[in-house]
């Protein structure tokens, strides 16, 4: 059974009303995720994570996300709802995970940024801010749908994963969809998704889909600066590993 027909859409409520004659767009979306429990649209590896945390569909189904946008800069964070006011913070931070969601991450033209650990200074989760390109070779379909009053079409892409196995960094490609709305010129979506000519309405990767549930083009985007932390491409961050594994004599590849 294909991933668009496990889940029931999303109700959407649209708070829209364009600015006429804007040369900028902005604004923020919220959107709500889904976790799919089945062996089409899950790996090994997340079935065994589904069947040693059975809550992760249920506590996903109670979170919201928010993406503050520009079209040249965007924000995504969790926001806070009443339902997870009674989940543990353990039981919380394992469904981010799970659901591919990491902390607040920040899109410009070029980069996604996101924290991730500095293993000099500990097993901190925000150590560091991480720039990626997030390459997913989209190729955009005739294909369409409607999400609430908009038309969207459909891409589709692969996104790269790298992993360590081995003792060997390899890569695993996952495919992608993205449903995006080309009446809203803002080339970010959910999470990690970017890079199509307009905003990401919809997207699914590995079991996970973000689907849009309002949106408000009237109000100003608040994008928080970023921390005071170092920030670092994937290649300088995997030569500090390099390093560091050689200075506590620790075999790296």
């Amino acid at each position: 059974m294909k991933l668009n027909k496990i889940f029931p859409l999303f109700i959407l409520i649209f708070i829209v009303k364009i600015k006429s004659n804007a040369q900028e767009v902005q604004g923020h979306a919220h959107y709500a995720v889904l976790k799919s429990t089945d062996s089409i649209n899950n790996n090994a590896d997340d079935l065994w994570m589904l069947s040693a945390y059975p809550f992760v569909p249920k506590v996903a189904a109670m979170m919201r996300f928010k993406l503050e946008f520009t079209t040249t800069n965007a924000m995504f964070n969790r926001v806070k709802t009443k339902e997870l006011e009674k989940i543990s913070n353990e039981d919380i931070k394992i469904t981010e995970t799970l659901v591919g969601y990491r902390d607040t991450s920040w899109h410009d033209a070029s980069y996604f940024y996101n924290f991730d650990r500095d293993l000099r200074k500990g097993p901190s989760q925000k150590g560091l801010i991480l720039k990626t390109h997030n390459n997913f070779d989209w190729k955009i379909t005739e294909e369409t749908k409607k999400i609430g009053e908009f038309t969207c079409y459909k891409a589709t892409g692969n996104r790269e994963i790298s992993f360590r196995k081995d003792g060997k960094y390899q890569i695993r490609r996952t495919p992608v969809i993205a449903w995006f709305c080309p009446e809203i010129p803002v080339p970010f979506g959910p999470v990690f998704s970017r890079d199509l000519p307009s905003l990401i309405f919809e997207f699914q990767s590995n079991g996970i889909v973000y689907g849009l549930t309002d949106i408000n083009l009237t109000t100003k985007a608040e994008i928080a600066p970023f921390p005071d932390k170092e920030i670092l491409t994937k290649e300088q961050w995997r030569e500090r590993l390099y390093k560091l594994a050689k200075e506590l004599n620790i075999p790296y590849q």
